[in-house]
């Protein structure tokens, strides 16, 4: 297995623990966070603040690794993501997912996710 793959993994086993700040350490210092819509989010400390927030509108949420492959500079990971809204069965959710990591000095220097956030989007109405 790859350096970057294991890497991910780590990071991706922190999201699952729902543990902003052990996911905080496992990103570079200036890391950039892209989401689904394209929009940027750079730095550690805004990346865990957004995680804690992420964590507490979906108390479940994980992400199943389907495949894992490594690419120059990381690694990519394909699965699923799902959760529910503030923990409610009714509005519960599972969608495909893609991430782009790309790691340096044992850290994640960036996370690139690629999903239709319709169904999660539809779960807060």
């Amino acid at each position: 297995m790859s350096e970057a793959i294991e890497i991910v993994r780590r990071t991706i086993e922190a999201i699952n623990r729902r543990d902003a700040a052990a996911v905080a350490a496992t990103l570079a210092p200036n890391v950039v966070f892209v989401d689904s819509h394209g929009k940027r989010f750079e730095g550690r400390e805004a990346l865990m603040m957004g995680w804690r927030n992420y964590f507490a509108t979906f108390p479940d949420y994980k992400i199943e690794i389907d495949k894992e492959q490594p690419a120059v500079g990381g690694a990519l990971v394909l699965g699923h993501a799902s959760a529910s809204y503030h923990g409610r069965a009714d509005r519960a959710w599972r969608i495909p997912i893609a991430i782009r990591a790309e790691t340096k000095e044992d850290l994640v220097s960036l996370w690139h996710v690629f999903a239709d956030t319709h169904l999660p989007y539809e779960s807060m109405r």
